[in-house]
């Protein structure tokens, strides 16, 4: 490994379950932002078909409260406040973990694997655990999948969608209605929310995309996310000349990951909405600049990833491009990323509105 490199080696403690009939508790503990508590739903996906007997629990921030909560497979979704002082975070996993020693879990699935999570396993004593391998140079399908193995969850035949409530589902469907769309024409979400300079598209290339797209079929294009991203996808709809339905900043987790479960395809920046949509099965079309695309890729089964890894400066991680022109983004064309998102609705055709939730 390079010097700098973030990747490493470390141990891990895992023990997997041996009982002769699966576990009665699972608990999954993924903490910080929305798009990593998206990240680990499939995975939780799988538990839920592994052991379809047991008591599916999640441990989370606040911050991942809304989506977790919106999904009809977790019986309880735990908080685990990561605000404050260093001591004031080691006394709430404390708390937490003679919490969660009484709820007597099975098996703990630690996806967060820092010092305040190994402090709540300790303490709670499951019979069966296993940890996140947060360093090495695999992606997070791998390592994702490697961290259930270790627990001893077996390989389902096939995933299912994660369910969440047929309501939610019904009112995302009618707020887009009321927004314009009319249920079957081509539903893509742009989502120009990376975080800096380096992980965003050009907005004049969403602009001659939706233009592109538009000249081949109809479609409706859907800007979801945060406050920060309504700028944005104002700045698309006026330059488009409308056909762009913006509810950025207007709602919660629970409710875009609901949206979600109604779009064709999403063209991304490195974003939690990014994780959010794969994780609802949703064909994502995935930009990345300076991201180290190693660990973020989306898998291949419905996604493609165009990242830099090809280029000598590329995965640089760095907020503002060296080089000041931001080339790993701005080479990619408009009709590139028309190209890759026609390839891959093709592959994933199967798939309709609502099909994915």
């Amino acid at each position: 490994m390079r010097a700098g490199s973030p990747f490493r080696r470390e141990r891990r403690s895992h023990r997997p379950w041996r009982g002769a009939d699966p576990p009665r508790r699972v608990l999954i503990i993924r903490l910080h932002a929305i798009g990593d508590v998206a990240l680990v739903l499939p995975a939780a996906s799988r538990v839920a078909r592994a052991w379809p007997g047991a008591r599916l629990d999640m441990l989370t921030a606040p911050t991942g409260r809304e989506i977790a909560g919106s999904l009809t497979a977790f019986r309880n979704v735990l908080l685990l406040d990561v605000s404050g002082s260093p001591l004031r975070r080691i006394v709430g996993a404390l708390r937490q973990g003679i919490c969660l020693r009484k709820a007597r879990y099975d098996v703990i699935i630690d996806f967060q694997r820092n010092y305040l999570t190994r402090i709540i396993r300790w303490v709670s004593g499951p019979t069966a655990w296993s940890e996140f391998d947060r360093f090495s140079p695999h992606s997070a399908a791998e390592r994702t999948l490697s961290t259930l193995a270790s627990c001893g969850v077996p390989h389902p035949a096939h995933d299912i969608p994660f369910p969440q409530s047929p309501g939610a589902i019904a009112a995302a469907a009618g707020r887009l209605a009321e927004a314009g769309w009319d249920g079957s024409t081509r539903l893509a979400v742009f989502n120009p929310a990376g975080l800096w300079a380096t992980r965003n598209w050009p907005m004049e290339n969403y602009v001659e995309l939706l233009r592109l797209w538009r000249s081949r079929e109809p479609v409706q294009v859907l800007i979801l996310g945060t406050e920060r991203v309504r700028e944005r996808g104002e700045e698309i709809a006026r330059r488009s000349g409308g056909g762009v339905i913006n509810l950025a900043g207007e709602t919660s987790g629970g409710e875009a990951f609901a949206l979600l479960r109604h779009a064709h395809v999403i063209v991304t920046e490195d974003s939690g909405l990014m994780h959010m949509a794969w994780g609802a099965g949703v064909p994502v079309v995935a930009l990345f600049g300076s991201t180290n695309s190693t660990w973020a890729s989306p898998p291949a089964a419905h996604a493609v990833s165009l990242d830099s890894r090809d280029m000598p400066c590329g995965c640089c991680m760095e907020p503002s491009c060296v080089l000041g022109d931001v080339r790993c983004l701005a080479r990619r064309t408009p009709g590139e990323v028309l190209r890759a998102a026609t390839a891959l609705l093709m592959r994933c055709e199967p798939l309709s509105p609502g099909e994915n939730g």
